[in-house]
């Protein structure tokens, strides 16, 4: 039996299966980084060193965004089986959700994400997902537990995450739709014919716009997954296909769910529809979801942000309405061409998504170029 399908207290079973291998397998690697391979050995090392120290080990919640995976591992993996799962923000700042060990309802529900998007033993997993938020920390803790190593891609330059991509090739690329836009989008420019093909892309946090499913699959030659959930809920479906334990209806195109995570309860999740055949297809927000739907909670913030960043010279937002009446958030970012940075808008939207959550990514970014 894998260890994937042994797995069934969340963080306190992934430990123990840490402890065994690196008993067992000390040299193998879970965690490939900019600063290198972590292996089994060296991650359960770091934890007994945190344990021996007198002081209160940090939580989740207290890591700042830009956390590497490894960092974020070993301060889950040194709790007490308690998560705290930071939000993506999709409709305000992201927001702290506290939850215990995993149940086993929970973990079916988990294993059957895994078996769907290609999660197994010795398939390298690469995220661009922050660590720190909830399906970037639970995808994390599923592939340690599974034996499937890891590359974290989290907050890198899209260049750096292409070379990382070239380097490690994965079985597997999990990230939002905007990280996957960006890759694709510098992938055909940058790599020219150094084809790099993808088995395995699973899409999660945000609606995937099918003309990217199809580009996705098109240039990588992959199989490429809708993955959906929330922080509340927990994960619902997999290509419209309701996870196991998980219960969706619509109501007047709202979508309702009942999984292992909401117990009895019945939450509100997104506009949807279900179809006749239980297949589930997620319309977008509810109206109302934000106090000013399109606009970001704190336009400063995103400007503090951005022109913190290596060639940008200057940013500038401003609020427009569309066709409907509804105001949108439009970024104009001059760049310094000469730097050698490449910008492009999906990846100052990913960037923005990463650290401010994604109520603050502008609806559409305008890249301007000069030199200096």
């Amino acid at each position: 039996m894998s260890p994937l399908r042994r797995s069934s207290g969340g963080t306190l079973q992934a430990r123990r299966i840490l402890g065994r291998r690196a008993f067992a397998r000390p040299g193998a690697v879970v965690l490939t980084d900019t600063r290198g391979r972590l292996t089994a050995e060296d991650l359960h090392g770091q934890l007994q060193l945190m344990e021996q120290r007198d002081t209160r080990p940090p939580r989740l919640s207290e890591l700042p965004a830009a956390a590497p995976l490894r960092q974020v591992l070993v301060t889950a993996l040194a709790g007490d089986g308690q998560l705290d799962l930071r939000s993506s923000g999709a409709t305000g700042a992201p927001r702290v959700h506290h939850r215990g060990p995993s149940t086993a309802a929970q973990q079916r529900t988990w294993n059957d994400l895994a078996k769907r998007i290609g999660l197994r033993r010795h398939a390298v997993v690469a995220t661009a997902l922050p660590g720190v938020h909830g399906l970037g920390l639970r995808l994390a803790l599923e592939s340690l537990a599974a034996g499937a190593p890891l590359v974290d891609l989290s907050h890198l330059s899209v260049q750096r995450r292409l070379a990382m991509l070239h380097r490690t090739t994965p079985h597997l690329l999990v990230g939002t739709p905007m990280h996957l836009a960006d890759l694709l989008e510098a992938d055909g420019e940058l790599s020219g014919h150094r084809a790099l093909r993808i088995p395995r892309i699973a899409s999660g946090a945000d609606r995937l716009d099918p003309e990217l499913h199809a580009d996705l699959a098109r240039h990588w030659r992959a199989r490429v997954h809708d993955v959906y959930g929330t922080t509340e809920t927990g994960m619902l479906a997999v290509d419209g296909t309701p996870l196991r334990g998980v219960r969706i209806r619509s109501r007047d195109g709202v979508l309702r769910a009942r999984t292992p995570v909401t117990g009895r309860r019945w939450l509100v999740t997104d506009r949807g529809e279900v179809d006749e055949q239980g297949r589930v297809t997620v319309l977008g927000r509810l109206p109302g979801d934000r106090e000013d739907e399109g606009m970001a909670p704190d336009p400063r913030a995103v400007v503090r942000l951005l022109q913190t960043q290596p060639g940008i010279l200057r940013v500038r937002l401003r609020v427009v309405p569309d066709a409907q009446r509804v105001r949108r958030t439009i970024a104009h970012v001059t760049v310094d061409e000469s730097v050698g940075v490449t910008h492009t808008a999906p990846g100052v939207q990913a960037l923005v998504h990463d650290r401010l959550g994604a109520a603050s990514v502008p609806s559409e970014v305008r890249i301007s170029s000069r030199g200096r």
